[in-house]
């Protein structure tokens, strides 16, 4: 019931004016990708592939639209399949109550149908104002600018549903533990604990149901190698829609910002709820710089707050963590460290950046208590394990002397920072015995240094 009270509010995601009956309901028409643009001037070699409606396009959304309301019937009728996860114990970051929803996972084709549309829209040329040559008539100009603007409000009406599927998709991956499985299950190594054996027969069983009704939603149960992280087949199909629109977001900047915060929420919700051998489908995600564009300076507070969560709960896994920093420009723990001492983003609020912060030394305690020696280890040739202990420094003392400056007035959030302040001194401790040269290392910020630890 709590599902699909969620499912049922609206607007599902703030901001937006759609929800769930939109999709339910929505015409196969105007399809994704799939709408005929008026541009009398294209011509069928210039346009890009699916870029017409198909009746493959049409059943595959009936389909999906049938499948999701026989799906919401289900939930509503299967009382007490909630009970008992499959996985109980072995699965989860987060002491959060989580069910076997099967039939959740009947509202996926639809999810996905709406996100693949998204990506395919992604995939067109940009427009621009240009384009019309000074010998072309008047009528020709404005039939350009017609078309520029009316591929721009298909782009803004896709992303529109594209925020909705995922704020459909958020709250499937928190309720039901079959679609955290289901979407990563297809990645899995072949070292699976005995124990998920349960989960992926039970699985495979809801799997067969859903091609019953959904050709399309085709699902690989195989297992695959954990060091081939770029083989398609490793990846169900909607996971990998998920990552192409975090992608093109991430790359788009504040353009697609709404999409940016709604993918990375998918992927935080999805990493916490799952185990440790599912948590290895987040792989190929580390290994492309997809995350590097989310740290990015253009990246709005908010989006790199959820990208730093992600990492955090990626680095339980010790192979996962020793991905943070790959000895090179492109290392996500010095564009982290880059990003907070920095502080592009001057439109956000103080709490928000005391989020980031403690986020940030949640994440790198964990990397200290890794088993592997690759992550956090001074001395190392990256340039990161120079720029930490400048960054942690830098965090401390902003932070202290924002308790000093309150120090006769009543600070808010005044417990979480004295908490930060403790958790980045502990940390620093560790650094220093670990790091012989941690004297030098804090020679650039040592005035701050000085201040902040004899005030704290």
């Amino acid at each position: 019931s709590i599902l699909l009270n969620a499912l049922m509010k609206q607007p599902i995601v703030p901001g937006s004016l759609l929800g769930l009956c939109h999709l339910l309901c929505s015409s196969s028409e105007p399809l994704p990708g799939a709408v005929v643009l008026p541009n009398p001037l294209d011509t069928k070699s210039t346009q890009p592939p699916g870029s017409r409606t198909t009746p493959e396009e049409i059943l595959s959304l009936q389909e999906a639209q049938r499948l999701a309301v026989t799906g919401l019937n289900l939930i509503a009728l299967d009382q007490g399949l909630c009970e008992g996860s499959p996985a109980e114990g072995q699965r989860g970051f987060l002491p959060l109550p989580q069910g076997r929803i099967q039939r959740a996972v009947h509202l996926l084709p639809l999810v996905e149908h709406h996100v693949g549309a998204y990506c395919r829209a992604g995939q067109l040329p940009d427009t621009s104002g240009n384009g019309s040559c000074g010998n072309h008539s008047a009528v020709s100009s404005r039939t350009s600018t017609t078309t520029v603007s009316s591929k721009e409000d298909l782009r803004l009406s896709l992303e529109e549903t594209a925020v909705l599927s995922l704020g459909i998709l958020y709250y499937l991956v928190f309720y039901s533990w079959d679609v955290v499985h289901t979407l990563l299950s297809a990645g899995a190594g072949k070292g699976a604990a005995a124990g998920e054996e349960q989960v992926s027969k039970m699985d495979k069983n809801v799997l067969c149901d859903n091609q019953c009704d959904n050709k399309e939603d085709t699902r690989t149960q195989g297992a695959a190698p954990q060091d081939a992280p770029n083989n398609d087949r490793a990846q169900h199909s909607l996971l990998k829609k998920l990552l192409q629109v975090l992608a093109f977001s991430a790359a788009r900047g504040s353009q697609t910002d709404r999409i940016l915060s709604q993918s990375l929420k998918v992927l935080v919700k999805l990493a916490e709820n799952s185990t440790m051998d599912l948590l290895m489908n987040f792989q190929h995600l580390l290994s492309s710089q997809t995350l590097l564009h989310c740290l990015c300076p253009e990246t709005p507070l908010p989006a790199a707050l959820l990208t730093v969560r992600l990492l955090g709960v990626l680095a339980q896994h010790p192979l996962l963590a020793a991905q943070l920093c790959s000895h090179s420009d492109t290392c996500l723990l010095l564009a982290l460290y880059m990003y907070i001492t920095s502080r592009p983003d001057k439109s956000a609020s103080e709490i928000l950046w005391l989020q980031l912060e403690q986020e940030t030394v949640r994440l790198l305690a964990r990397c200290m208590r890794c088993s592997r020696p690759a992550v956090l280890l001074p001395g190392t040739d990256c340039q990161c394990n120079l720029e930490v202990v400048k960054a942690l420094i830098i965090m401390l003392h902003r932070q202290w002397m924002k308790i000093r400056r309150a120090e006769n007035s009543l600070c808010a959030h005044k417990e979480k920072i004295i908490q930060f302040l403790r958790d980045a001194v502990l940390l620093l401790h560790s650094l220093s015995q670990k790091d012989k040269l941690f004297h030098e290392h804090c020679l650039e910020v040592l005035h701050q240094y000085d201040q902040a630890m004899p005030g704290v």
